[in-house]
């Protein structure tokens, strides 16, 4: 999740907006990261990314024209099913 507010806000702006989130897409892709869907809330500020990544560096990388614009919760997750599935063949 990546968050803005009313003072950081570039959609009042073509060129920031073209700058920031316009590029941020196109950068994640650049630097190998895949993103599996993204969603905002306008009036909220806020944006969603669900990526998909090994490498940290380079999903900041591919975050970067949005870093100005505020900041990010980054959770890391597992595949549920093989967390579950590992976790009862460890008991049996």
């Amino acid at each position: 999740m990546a968050g803005e507010d009313e003072k950081t806000c570039p959609a009042h702006n073509a060129e920031a907006v073209s700058a920031s989130f316009g590029a941020v897409l196109p950068a994640l892709a650049e630097n190998g990261v895949n993103v599996v869907g993204a969603w905002v809330d306008p009036p909220g500020h806020d944006f969603f990314f669900v990526l998909e990544t090994d490498d940290y560096d380079a999903l900041v990388e591919g975050l970067r024209p949005i870093i100005p614009s505020g900041t990010a919760t980054i959770q890391p997750v597992g595949d549920m099913g093989a967390t579950v599935a590992k976790r009862i063949a460890e008991e049996s």
